[in-house]
């Protein structure tokens, strides 16, 4: 059981949640169309997110925002099932102190992405950015 964040427990948390969200019926698809068979490339990336977001480490290169945009539209479904698996995985191996911690950090994360998301793609702001683009 993890007490502390360190690279160790981020990297147990990361690679247990993704085991588990390859199993599951409704976010396993959707990662297996986004990532195919090679997952290594993703967990890496994805233990330097954690890393930046909970040690400042500035590991992390890249934007979630566009990562998640690019795939077909997530819901409110989608997100409360993640972050379910993420919380599960929180209470299997750390303390209640340190689960509290990721999960808090996940759930504010899940709301940012989900807002993006949803206000991409409302129409009217679609038609918005086609404006801004065309007088450009």
């Amino acid at each position: 059981m993890h007490h502390t964040v360190t690279d160790n427990s981020i990297a147990d948390m990361v690679d247990t949640f993704y085991n588990k969200v390859r199993s599951d019926e409704l976010l396993g698809p959707i990662f297996a169309e986004a990532i195919g068979d090679d997952w290594a490339p993703h967990l890496n990336k994805m233990k330097a997110f954690w890393s930046s977001v909970l040690l400042a480490s500035r590991t992390y290169k890249g934007n979630p925002m566009i990562a998640h945009l690019k795939l077909p539209r997530l819901s409110q479904h989608h997100f409360d099932r993640w972050l379910q698996l993420w919380r599960e995985t929180a209470g299997d191996l750390c303390s209640e102190a340190l689960g509290s911690l990721f999960i808090q950090k996940a759930q504010m994360i899940g709301a940012r992405l989900l807002y993006a998301i949803s206000q991409y793609h409302e129409p009217a702001v679609q038609q918005a950015a086609q404006a801004v683009y065309e007088a450009v």
